[in-house]
C-alpha cells in the first residue's frame, strides 16, 4: 500500500511542464444576483488578459497573476501555483517592477517546496512559449 501511495504522489509531481502549461484555471460561473454583471465583467476581462498575457503583455500578466491569487471577485478559481508561475514569468519578462518582485515574494514564499517546484516547471514552460528562450533562474521565492 505504501508503494502505491508513493507512486501515486510521484505521479502528481511528474506532470510534464507542457501538460501543466496547458492546464489553465477555469473561470467560474457567475451566480445570478446583483453582483452577476460585475462577475461576468471580470470573467471577460480575465479571458482577455490571459490571451494577451500569453503574447507577452506585462499588464495582462499582472492581471492574470492577480486573478489567480485573489479570485477576481469570485470570477476565477484561485490557484496559488499558477499565480506564482505567472509572477515568475513576469520576473523573467524584462519589464518587472519593484512591485512585481514584492508580489512574487508574497505569493510564492508561503507555498510548500513541492508547490514551488510545480510553479517553476510551469513558468519555465510559459517563458519558453512566450519569449522563446529559457527562464532566467530567480529564487526570490
Amino acid at each position: 500500500m505504501l508503494k502505491f501511495l508513493l507512486t501515486l504522489s510521484l505521479g502528481v509531481f511528474c506532470v510534464s511542464p507542457l501538460q501543466a502549461g496547458e492546464l489553465t484555471p477555469a473561470t467560474k460561473s457567475c451566480l445570478s444576483g446583483e453582483k452577476q454583471g460585475h462577475c461576468e465583467r471580470w470573467v471577460k476581462d480575465y479571458k482577455t488578459a490571459m490571451e494577451q498575457a500569453q503574447k507577452g503583455d506585462h499588464g495582462a500578466q499582472v492581471t492574470v497573476a492577480f486573478c489567480l491569487s485573489t479570485g477576481c471577485h469570485g470570477a476565477v478559481t484561485i490557484d496559488r501555483v499558477a499565480s506564482c508561475s505567472w509572477h515568475l514569468v513576469i520576473a523573467n519578462s524584462g519589464a518587472a517592477t519593484v512591485l512585481d518582485s514584492s508580489n512574487l515574494r508574497n505569493t510564492c514564499r508561503p507555498m510548500t517546496p513541492a508547490e514551488k517546484d510545480q510553479a517553476r516547471a510551469l513558468s519555465s514552460d510559459l517563458v519558453k512559449k512566450i519569449y522563446k528562450r529559457s527562464m532566467i533562474t530567480t529564487d526570490q521565492m
